[in-house]
């Protein structure tokens, strides 16, 4: 039997792989069931029906290709459909591409041995045997392929799907959802909720403030009011969060919200700050799983105090990230403005009336004072001025407040008050003029 000229094979060679196929689609079967452990269990059920579909459709379909008796061209259209939902079942099953690949290829080997024996004892030639293996490993690359493009849009579409569950899950946390559907949604998305978390806010464009509430609460809601004109922007900004994939997340605005496990363990603190670098993020506090929206709230809180100006010592536009953790007392000062502002005027009452410079000179040595308890010498020290100064600064400020610098609450007070607002509000009266201390 000689290959005929122009590439086409003899057209009995078919009937001969065909007689050969009657006895192969099982010896291929027990090969495959040998060599590659994860298909080394009886075959029944659906995993069963497909492995055995599997290899039948492959063997059929191999045969119109090198079948010239054919009208037409082979239509392997149904065929590769198969191997793609061989490829889809392979993923749900939470087995890798490489395990079936692995079987094709186990097939493809014991499949060609008996092929090639069976056409030669048919007469085919050497050239007719080249050409019935090109044939033969092309058509078996074009199975791996549709198989492989099967496994991609399965996992796509499962990543896909995670995505929306984190996403979901994320509102939940945001919007204190009930700690029932919480669970129920993080088993739907492989989630295992920690035993802590943190809420994290990093901010949208500056000034945009959207979603984040008035500071006496979240803010947050269910996730119903996502702008989803801006979800590629708003997912390329979470694609250059260096977090972990599966962090829940939530859009709020143009404000990103992510929940973050054991915020507190060994090393997580300089990771978070390399993972949120020149971001202005806000870490909220470690709180137990189901107080998510409580972490969320200070979060808010503390971003809403900061832009406003309302943390001495935080810049309004930050690069770094702000820990909530780090500036409690200041936080508890800011949450009642008004309050404060009551007892500021309270308290630094014997400094009204002075010129603005004085006061804040008087101001910013009495906070010294009471946190170095009085050493003078350390006073001048932090001002970088004469202890004479700090002597004579001293006993006006005794002047001025008298027997009540003695009283311990009038001191915690006044601390408070200078801690909160290192510049007190300056009197706007004219015609002071400047005194030299």
């Amino acid at each position: 039997m000689q290959t005929v000229p122009g590439g086409q094979f003899p057209s009995d060679l078919a009937d001969v792989l065909r007689l050969e196929l009657m006895s192969l689609g099982d010896d291929l079967i027990a090969a495959i069931a040998r060599e590659v452990p994860a298909y080394a269990r009886p075959l029944e059920g659906s995993f069963g029906r497909g492995v055995r579909q599997g290899v039948e459709e492959a063997l059929l379909r191999f045969l119109t290709v090198v079948d010239t008796n054919s009208p037409g061209p082979p239509d392997l259209a149904a065929s590769r459909e198969v191997y793609v939902r061989l490829g889809r079942g392979e993923f749900r099953a939470g087995r890798s591409l490489d395990t079936l690949l692995g079987a094709y290829r186990v097939g493809a080997r014991v499949a060609w041995r008996r092929l090639a024996d069976a056409a030669r004892r048919g007469g085919l030639d050497a050239d007719g045997l080249v050409s019935l293996a090109e044939t033969m490993f092309a058509y078996i690359d074009g199975i791996s392929g549709a198989t492989a493009e099967g496994y991609a849009l399965a996992q796509s579409r499962a990543a896909s799907e995670r995505g929306r569950l984190w996403d979901r899950l994320g509102e939940l946390m945001l919007a204190g959802g009930n700690p029932a559907t919480i669970e129920q949604t993080a088993r739907a998305a492989s989630y295992r909720l920690p035993d802590s978390l943190a809420a994290i806010i990093v901010p949208g464009s500056a000034g945009t403030g959207t979603g984040t509430g008035t500071g006496t609460g979240t803010g947050t809601g269910t996730g119903t009011d996502h702008d989803r004109d801006g979800d590629e922007r708003v997912d390329d900004r979470i694609g250059c969060l260096a977090l972990p994939p599966d962090t829940p997340r939530a859009i709020k605005g143009d404000d990103i919200w992510i929940f973050v496990g054991d915020p507190t363990g060994p090393g997580r603190r300089k990771w978070l700050e390399r993972a949120l670098v020149g971001l202005g993020a806000v870490v909220g506090p470690a709180v137990p799983w189901p107080e998510a929206s409580a972490s969320a709230a200070r979060a808010a809180f503390a971003r809403n105090a900061r832009d406003r100006g309302e943390l001495p010592g935080v810049p309004g536009c930050p690069d770094g990230s702000l820990f909530t953790d780090d500036h409690l007392a200041q936080l508890l000062l800011a949450r009642d403005p008004v309050l404060l502002a009551d007892l500021a005027s309270l308290r630094l009452a014997p400094l009204d009336g002075l010129p603005v410079r004085v006061r804040a000179r008087l101001a910013e040595t009495l906070l010294l004072w009471l946190r170095l308890r009085g050493q003078r010498a350390r006073i001048a020290a932090e001002l970088q001025v004469h202890p004479q100064t700090i002597r004579y600064r001293l006993n006006q400020l005794r002047t001025l407040f008298g027997e009540s610098l003695d009283d311990p609450d009038v001191r915690f007070e006044l601390e408070l008050v200078l801690r909160a607002s290192p510049r007190p509000p300056m009197p706007t009266q004219a015609g002071h003029r400047d005194s030299p201390v």
